[in-house]
């Protein structure tokens, strides 16, 4: 399968914050079966979106790739914006969470799982920023916690481009024979474009792997005016595996999310749900949902904009406020491209 690599962004950040709480066993049960076997799923798991700030807010850092430089002669590193669970460093999107769970031995786990979603390469030097990131929060989490007797540590990672690798990434510093070496496990998630026959065959039974076919058909179609059809075939055959009213609501509304299409196809979208549902008697997003949900996510974009215009250059006129809070979804996935690269406030929106 052959990736069209034309087009914009997209917003996949709050989607899989979401997939990860609503399907986070049928996730292990698709990505670390083994993790999945170990743990005692009669108990919730319990999200601790609280204490994963607190540990990977205002401390969170990644070290510079080189060795010169005056940060790393100084000792310091550049500093990242406060975690939310979901956040963008380079162009590189990335979803965090911290789960409680309890294990069918008894004893209780702190299991971290770190999604990259989207942006920049997946090559040596990626990899090696990504390992020192979960090593990182290894550090973090055993100071706070401990990483032994009752309370057990699992770091995941999910790399959603990576179309193969090492089923372990290590992060390494060592020094005449001292030092550390930090292996986990890691998922290479576009590894299932060659795959995507077993991966049809997972669906009907692990809901899970619709999300993974929606993200997949995002990555495959970078060019959203070519998305309607795989978009509407993903939720053809999503009506016809049989899951409950629940998971059928929030797995098409986790489509709709990450397969985003041009405004001008959405009515084109709408009658095919419709035709969908009147097969299928059942009723999927209906269009003042889907209005109110593109709404806040818009509102959204404009607020995450404008804390990184803030970051990066100060304080910001008011008129630069309220053209970021008018914007379309369109224009400000521009911007927030464009502000990578910027160097003034008027280049990020092209003036």
């Amino acid at each position: 399968m052959g990736l069209d690599t034309a087009g914009r962004a997209d917003d996949h950040d709050s989607p899989w914050k979401e997939a990860l709480e609503v399907f986070l066993p049928q996730c292990l049960a698709l990505f670390a079966p083994t993790l999945h076997a170990s743990i005692d799923w009669s108990h919730p798991p319990q999200f601790l979106d609280k204490e994963l700030q607190a540990i990977a807010g205002p401390r969170r850092r990644i070290l510079p790739e080189s060795s010169g430089g005056p940060e790393a002669a100084s000792g310091h590193s550049r500093a990242h914006p406060p975690n939310d669970g979901a956040s963008q460093t380079s162009g590189r999107l990335y979803t965090d969470k911290l789960i409680l769970v309890r294990c069918l031995d008894g004893r209780f786990a702190r299991l971290l799982i770190h999604v990259e979603v989207q942006g920049g390469a997946t090559g040596p030097k990626a990899r090696r920023l990504f390992a020192r990131r979960m090593y990182q929060y290894r550090y973090r989490l055993e100071d706070r916690y401990g990483g032994s007797g009752n309370h057990a540590l699992y770091s995941l990672g999910i790399l959603t481009t990576s179309r193969g690798g090492d089923s372990h990434l290590v992060h390494h510093d060592e020094f005449l024979g001292q030092g550390v070496r930090f292996t986990f496990p890691v998922v290479h998630m576009a590894q299932w474009l060659d795959r995507w026959d077993a991966l049809e065959a997972l669906a009907p039974s692990n809901p899970f792997a619709v999300v993974v076919m929606a993200q997949l058909t995002a990555l495959r179609f970078r060019r959203k005016a070519a998305r309607l059809d795989p978009k509407v075939d993903l939720m053809r055959r999503l009506a016809g595996y049989g899951y409950a009213r629940g998971d059928i609501d929030a797995l098409a509304r986790l489509v709709d999310w990450m397969i985003a299409l041009p405004e001008a196809l959405e009515p084109d979208y709408m009658r095919a749900l419709e035709a969908l549902e009147q097969e299928h008697a059942m009723t999927y997003i209906t269009t003042p949902e889907r209005v109110y949900l593109r709404r806040e996510r818009v509102e959204g974009q404009a607020e995450l904009l404008l804390r990184q215009l803030g970051h990066k250059f100060g304080a910001i006129p008011g008129t630069a406020t309220e053209r970021v809070r008018a914007a379309t979804a369109e224009q400000l996935e521009t911007w927030s491209l464009n502000i990578l690269d910027a160097t003034t406030l008027g280049e990020v929106f092209g003036d």
